[in-house]
């Protein structure tokens, strides 16, 4: 048994963040969720670039320029991340169905341009919700002042939304009592509110990128600390009166950034059950290979004194900061892969 088969017994989700046509074409998809448990995946900007500059999409550029569908870099990107989206939604029904829609999800990210305004980001949301058409399908949109109200409408909807970029346990709350009034409205209206999903995503290396990430003499980090907290406030919150048959709201460990070697102590602090771990391709790899599961929980006494009395809270400031610099990430990595597609339209064309 590897650590991710044995993170599977312990009662937590592992997903994956980055797959691209050849993971789910040569059957690794399927490899990973067979031999491994992996419940969910993601597609994301700069894997789908990658894969692009080589050879895997040339089949679907040759396909467009043919039939007369390619019309620019933004429709050809929305041509080949939908039929993405519907191969591993095919690949994960069966861990969706098993699991009851707790888990067999596949993510995507909204164009971080349609993000500025509530009514472009619900178009766009609607737009691939019924494009991709399948019901394991996750839209990711960031908790920002301005995308919370969209989050709320995307719920009343029966969409599955996976709200991001929560740094503080008052966004947190923020995001629950947004499902809370959408699945009430999905109640006002006779729908069941079994079938939309909500998960709250914390990206802890963003966290440590804010403070000093280790505690001297300590294995514990700031983004651990806080996961901790906010994990014990949901344990705690989790009695809140959901509806009838409604699916609670889920954690998710975003760790995608973490460099693989640097990955260990992260995996055994949020060894908690009932959570999601969102890893790189690289991470995963890397940790089939391990067979003994960490026993070292963050539960020492120091580390617990730490946690009580001197972890510190972002500023409002701060968790500004860190939403700006990750949306504006995002903007540039869209944007690359809008010129990545570009290029090859060009150079697919000029084929002779």
């Amino acid at each position: 048994m590897n650590l991710l088969q044995s993170l599977r017994r312990s009662g937590q989700s592992i997903w994956l963040d980055g797959f691209e046509r050849s993971w789910v074409s040569s059957g690794q998809l399927q490899q990973a969720i067979e031999e491994d448990g992996l419940k969910g995946t993601r597609s994301n900007f700069d894997a789908l670039n990658l894969a692009i500059q080589g050879h895997e999409y040339d089949r679907d550029f040759n396909t467009l320029a043919q039939q007369g569908m390619s019309r620019s870099a933004r429709s050809d990107y929305e041509y080949l991340l939908v039929r993405d989206l519907q191969l591993a939604a095919d690949r994960l029904k069966q861990v969706h169905a098993h699991t009851q829609g707790r888990d067999g999800y596949v993510q995507v990210d909204l164009p971080p341009d349609t993000l500025f305004e509530a009514e472009t980001a619900i178009a766009a949301a609607q737009k691939i919700w019924r494009s991709v058409g399948w019901s394991n399908l996750l839209l990711r949109i960031p908790a920002t002042r301005l995308m919370l109200p969209v989050i709320e409408q995307l719920l009343r909807e029966g969409m599955n939304v996976n709200a991001t970029l929560v740094f503080s346990l008052k966004v947190y709350n923020q995001v629950f009592d947004s499902y809370l009034r959408g699945l009430e409205k999905q109640i006002q209206l006779g729908k069941s509110v079994s079938n939309g999903v909500c998960f709250v995503s914390f990206a802890i290396d963003r966290w440590d990128a804010a403070i000093n990430p280790f505690i001297a003499d300590s294995e514990t980090s700031f983004g651990m600390m806080q996961s901790r907290l906010l994990y014990e406030h949901y344990q705690s919150e989790r009695q809140r009166s959901l509806p009838k048959g409604a699916k609670p709201l889920r954690l998710v460990w975003d760790c995608t950034d973490i460099p693989p070697k640097f990955a260990w102590h992260y995996i055994q602090a949020l060894r908690v059950p009932e959570t999601v771990m969102l890893l790189s391709p690289s991470t995963l790899e890397m940790y089939r290979k391990v067979s003994l599961l960490p026993t070292r929980l963050i539960d020492g006494e120091s580390d617990e004194q730490i946690i009580t009395s001197e972890t510190e809270i972002l500023s409002d400031e701060q968790i500004d900061q860190l939403v700006n610099e990750e949306m504006a990430r995002s903007l540039n990595a869209y944007q690359q892969l809008l010129d990545t597609i570009e290029h090859k339209r060009a150079s697919m064309v000029n084929c002779p």
